[in-house]
C-alpha cells in the first residue's frame, strides 16, 4: 500500500476517569479501511491520546505502507511526537518511546495536530466504545437494582410497579 492517511483521537471521563481510542484508517484516496473503538481502563486523557497512536501505528504497519500520516487533536501529543515540545511528565516517557521505536518501522510518516472538528470520525469512535462501556455496565446491573428498590417498596407500590412493568413489556410485544 502506498499511503495511509490516520485520524485518532484518546478520550477519558474524568483526568484521570475512564478511557477509550478511537482509530480511523483509510487509504490514500480516503476509503475506509478499518475502525478501531476501543476503552483502554482507566488513566488520564494524555496517555489515551499516545494509547490512540500507539494503536494506529500498529495497525499501519498491518498494511506494510510507504508512507502514514497521522492526524490528531491533541497539541501536546503532536507537539511531542515531532520535537517541539519535550516530554515533561514522567509517565509519558515510555509511552513517546514506544510510539517513536514503531515510527521508526515505518518507511515515511507525518504526525499533524487538526482541529477536533476535522477529526470528528476518531473522536465519535473513542466517545462510542466510553458508552457502550456504560451501557453493558448498566443493563448488567440495572435489573438487580430495580430488584433491590422494588423490595423496599410498600406491597401496593411494588403491585403497581409490576403493572406498569407488564404494560411496558405489552407494548414491546405489540411493537415487534
Amino acid at each position: 500500500m502506498e499511503k495511509l492517511l490516520i485520524h485518532l483521537d484518546g478520550a477519558s471521563q474524568g483526568n484521570p476517569g475512564e478511557a477509550a481510542v478511537g482509530v480511523v484508517i483509510t487509504d490514500g484516496e480516503g476509503h475506509l479501511l478499518e475502525e478501531v473503538s476501543q476503552c483502554i481502563g482507566r488513566t488520564t486523557n494524555n496517555v489515551a491520546e499516545y494509547q490512540a497512536l500507539l494503536e494506529a501505528i500498529r495497525r499501519a504497519l498491518r498494511y506494510s505502507p510507504q508512507r502514514v500520516i497521522f492526524f490528531t487533536d491533541s497539541q501536546l501529543l503532536a507537539n511531542q511526537i515531532n520535537g517541539l515540545y519535550r516530554i515533561r511528565r514522567p509517565h509519558l516517557e515510555p509511552l513517546h518511546r514506544q510510539a517513536q521505536e514503531l515510527l521508526q518501522k515505518l518507511p515515511r510518516w507525518q504526525v499533524h495536530y487538526v482541529e477536533r472538528d476535522a477529526n470528528w470520525r476518531a473522536h465519535r469512535l473513542a466517545q462510542k466504545a466510553l458508552l457502550d462501556r456504560v451501557a453493558k455496565e448498566a443493563e448488567a446491573g440495572l435489573p438487580e437494582r430495580i430488584r433491590r428498590k422494588v423490595e423496599e417498596l410498600s406491597e401496593l407500590d411494588q403491585r403497581r410497579v409490576l403493572e406498569f412493568v407488564n404494560r411496558l413489556y405489552e407494548e414491546a410485544q405489540k411493537d415487534q
